[in-house]
C-alpha cells in the first residue's frame, strides 16, 4: 500500500529479446521494422557526435504484433574528444568505454535500409544524426513512438518512455543506455490498446498518412502569444513558427492563418509530409 491507502500496482520487468513468445500463427503480411535509439554527445546533429547506437529488428504481423524479434545489437563510436561530465551522467558512458571503438557504418546501413521502416521514441532527435552518420538513409520512412501515438487518447498521461512504460505495468532497471532503451519500447510497442491494436500497430498507420506542415517567418513578435495558444511551435535554429496538421485540418489551420496574419505576413510555407519526409529537422 501506499502512504495515501491506496492499493499499489505491481511493476513487471522488461521482457528481454531471448524470452520473446513466439506466435505459433502470426497473421500475414509480416513487416520488418527496425526500432532504434541512439546516444550523442549533445543535442546538436550538427557538430555533436553518436557515441552509441542500438538497433532491434522486429517481425510485425497483420494485427500489429510483435511476432518475433531475431537480431538486433549495438555499437559504440569513440568521438575523438573526452565526453562531458554531463554526457557521462546521463548516459553512464565513459572515455574508457569508447576509447578504440567505432561503428560500422556501412554494415549497419544495409541491414536498415532492408527494413520498411525505422522506429524510434523521439525520432525528431535520432533521425537527423542517424542521417549524418549513415547518409545512406536518407529517404528511408521514419516513425515516431511519442508524436504517431494517441497516448492522450488512449488514457495514458504525457510521453515520456519511461513514465508510459510504467503505465503499462513495465520498468527497466537499466536507463539511458541505447539498448536497454531499445528493450524498453520493444516492450512498449508491443501493449494492446483500448481499441484493440497495438502501440507499434496504431503507430505504423497513423505515420503512414500523409500530414501538413505549416511555417511561419517575420511574424510580429506580439503574435508569438496567439500562435503558442494554438499549438504552434518555435524552431530557434530556422527562426520559424511551424506547426503539423492532420489532411482534414489543413483547411481549417488555413482559414485561421488568412483571418489572424495575412494582412501583415501572407500566406505561410504548407508542405505535405510522409513518413519519408517528416521528422528530418
Amino acid at each position: 500500500m501506499d502512504p495515501d491507502g491506496d492499493q499499489c500496482i505491481a511493476l513487471w520487468r522488461v521482457r528481454p529479446f531471448d524470452q520473446w513468445p513466439q506466435l505459433e500463427k502470426p497473421i500475414e503480411p509480416i513487416r520488418i521494422v527496425a526500432v532504434l535509439d541512439t546516444e550523442t554527445t549533445g543535442l546538436d546533429p550538427d557538430r555533436d557526435i553518436v557515441i552509441e547506437i542500438a538497433v532491434a529488428f522486429c517481425q510485425v504481423d497483420g494485427l500489429g504484433r510483435i511476432v518475433r524479434v531475431p537480431s538486433g545489437g549495438q555499437a559504440r563510436q569513440d568521438p575523438g574528444f573526452p565526453l562531458s561530465a554531463k554526457i557521462t551522467q546521463l548516459t553512464g558512458l565513459t572515455d574508457a568505454m569508447l576509447q578504440g571503438h567505432f561503428i560500422n557504418t556501412s554494415h549497419i546501413a544495409d541491414r536498415l535500409n532492408a527494413v520498411e521502416a525505422i522506429v524510434s521514441h523521439n525520432a525528431a532527435f535520432d533521425r537527423p544524426f542517424v542521417e549524418r552518420l549513415l547518409p545512406e538513409l536518407q529517404d528511408k520512412p521514419w516513425v515516431c513512438s511519442m508524436n504517431d501515438a494517441n497516448w492522450a487518447e488512449w488514457g495514458f498521461d504525457g510521453k515520456k518512455q519511461d513514465h508510459l512504460l510504467m503505465q503499462t505495468g513495465l520498468f527497466n532497471p537499466v536507463k539511458h543506455r541505447a539498448m536497454s532503451d531499445v528493450v524498453s519500447l520493444v516492450n512498449l510497442l508491443d501493449q494492446e490498446m483500448p481499441t484493440g491494436g497495438s502501440v507499434i500497430g496504431e503507430c505504423l498507420d497513423r505515420a503512414q498518412r500523409p500530414t501538413w506542415r505549416f511555417e511561419a517567418r517575420g511574424l510580429p513578435f506580439d503574435y508569438k502569444d496567439i500562435v503558442k495558444a494554438r499549438g504552434w511551435k518555435w524552431n530557434a535554429k530556422q527562426k520559424v513558427w511551424w506547426t503539423e496538421v492532420e489532411e482534414d485540418q489543413r483547411e481549417i489551420e488555413e482559414a485561421w492563418y488568412a483571418r489572424s496574419f495575412k494582412p501583415y505576413t501572407g500566406q505561410p510555407n504548407v508542405e505535405k509530409m510522409t513518413w519519408v519526409t517528416r521528422y528530418k529537422t
